[in-house]
């Protein structure tokens, strides 16, 4: 028995999955606490026989998506050691941002000493301004961690509730992305922390072996829950891989199409070209930031069913701000659910009273407002289509399982999930010209994709030529290397320890996912070179039978 679940804005999506079928599905109302809304849902779906049946629980989440979406963030303070050269203005992501004095080269060799009294007096001052996350990030920590790793034995003193280094979010040496990616891990801690507790907390009260519960990456695989407390980052974006997933496995085969999942505050968008998920193998753009994130490329927006509809300048707005079902004041707003819900019938009700009032500030028709709002909302659903199309077609990127090389991305139809997906679905096919597909299983569809994900176990190979020694722990490998050994060498052997292991069938299955290699000096003369390489399984989906 495989459970998954989908927290998202207004929601929370379930669904149980053996041998193949979908054999339990409930939604539920996501309540003014995550923690009870989430510990009340697993508790209520979830019954002693699927305990003792259960091979796993793997959870994807939109909170933290919508988070950076609404804006609703943690205050971050950033200490960035830049170095010399490039202007640092641009990495200037916090709340509050102080460039550390100090520098450590690409070889990894300090060249300018920490000024360890100016970075405490920063610390200081981020406190006095109530600043409770703090991001660390050296130029070319990922060679040495050294400066980063005193700013963190610093910190200490002053009590930081999270604090995250730039190096351990990954080895690639992208300075600009591995800026941002450690700001947004900071960024969306507390959000993704009551998350991360209110399973925890479950977990303990139904006696659930942690190992068996996951979350979703966003690129497609799943990890332990145990091992992404304190990398929040990659939660970001694990609702829309669930949705992609979802949608691809519930309906009939094609091509090339965009799999659209709208929820109740934020739409999500996705793509399949030549038949896979489409894939941001160098890290996904979050927000108005590159990061380091690996994803199934997405495009999401702040438009859902309870976005609220509202005339700006006699102008339509739809979101991003959303009234729950709990909110006092809810009753006083229309959202774009109520449009879309009254657009074939006008009953007389509150509802009715409050769209008929926006039509009014408009002088015209509640028929022709109807019509404007939806008109709007799938104008914004357009253009972020637009825009992803735009970026496929421009940009070399990846496939699961191929590069696009010199072919242009067309959509054959519209995959369309979500809550409203049949309320919708008639307004984007006479909208957009296209066909759109609503399959089976559309409202929990998020919780399947998540539910059919598999681990992306990773691998690590470290080589040090001087030493003439090379490690890959996962697999208790460790043996002799030549001095001349290079980076091409090493992703050979590390592939070729992961099949003759038999952790994966074939050289496909394997991908590399990080790589670098620097050279040792030493008297000023090259000695070796340290050698890192990161492979992981590439993320398959079980089949579904029905």
């Amino acid at each position: 028995m495989i459970i998954g679940l989908d927290v998202g804005g207004t929601t929370i999506d379930t669904v149980a999955i053996e041998n193949g079928k979908v054999v339990a599905f409930k939604k539920f109302e996501r309540g003014r606490s995550l923690i009870d809304s989430v510990l009340e849902s697993l508790n209520q779906f979830i019954s002693k026989e699927m305990i003792s049946n259960l091979e796993r629980i793997t959870l994807s989440t939109t909170v933290t998506t919508n988070a950076i979406v609404q804006n609703n963030l943690d205050k971050v303070g950033m200490i960035i050691e830049n170095g010399i050269g490039a202007n640092p203005e641009f990495l200037m992501c916090g709340d509050m941002n102080f460039f550390a004095d100090g520098y450590i080269n690409n070889r990894g060799i300090e060249v300018k000493p920490l000024n360890i009294e100016s970075v405490k007096n920063a610390l200081q001052s981020f406190k006095q301004e109530g600043i409770e996350n703090l991001g660390i990030v050296g130029k070319f920590s990922v060679r040495n961690p050294q400066h980063e790793l005193a700013v963190f034995e610093a910190a200490k003193e002053y009590n930081f509730k999270f604090v995250s280094v730039g190096y351990k979010l990954s080895g690639k040496l992208n300075f600009p992305r591995r800026v941002f990616s450690t700001y947004l891990n900071c960024a969306v801690y507390s959000i993704f922390n009551m998350f991360y507790k209110s399973i925890l907390a479950f977990s303990q009260e139904r006696k659930i072996p942690l190992e068996k519960i996951f979350i979703q990456k966003p690129d497609g695989g799943i990890v332990n829950l145990h091992n992404i407390e304190y990398f929040p980052i990659l939660s970001i974006l694990s609702g829309p891989a669930a949705s992609a997933q979802g949608g691809f496995v519930l309906s009939k085969p094609a091509k090339n199409a965009i799999i659209i999942d709208i929820g109740g505050t934020t739409t999500d968008i996705t793509f399949l070209s030549n038949g896979n998920l489409v894939l941001e193998l160098y890290g996904a753009k979050i927000g108005k930031y590159p990061t380091l994130v690996r994803a199934i490329y997405s495009r999401s927006l702040g438009l859902g069913t309870e976005s609220i509809v509202k005339i700006v300048d006699d102008t339509i707005t739809i979101g991003p701000e959303t009234k729950r079902c709990y909110e006092q004041d809810k009753n006083e707003f229309a959202t774009l659910h109520d449009v879309l819900q009254f657009s074939s019938s006008h009953p007389e009700n509150p509802v009715n009273v409050r769209l008929k009032s926006l039509s009014s500030q408009l002088n015209m028709s509640q028929e022709d407002f109807f019509k404007l709002v939806i008109r709007r909302a799938v104008s914004m659903i357009e253009e972020k289509i637009k825009e992803g199309i735009e970026y496929i077609n421009n940009i070399p990127v990846y496939t699961i399982n191929r590069l696009l090389y010199g072919e242009k991305f067309v959509p054959q139809k519209i995959i369309l999930i979500g809550g409203p997906a049949e309320l919708l679905k008639p307004h984007l096919e006479n909208e957009l010209k296209i066909k759109v597909e609503v399959p089976k299983h559309y409202m929990v569809a998020n919780a399947i994709g998540c539910a059919i994900g598999s681990i992306s176990k990773e691998y690590n190979l470290v080589a040090d030529t001087i030493q003439g020694k090379m490690v890959i722990p996962e697999l208790n490998i460790y043996q002799s290397i030549p001095a001349d050994f290079t980076i091409d060498q090493a992703k050979k052997v590390l592939i070729e320890k992961v099949l003759e292991c038999r952790e994966a069938k074939n050289q496909d299955d394997v991908e590399i996912v990080d790589e670098s290699s620097f050279n040792m000096i030493r008297s000023f003369r090259f000695c070796g070179r340290m050698i890192r390489i990161k492979a992981q399984l590439k993320p398959k989906l079980l089949n579904l039978r029905d």
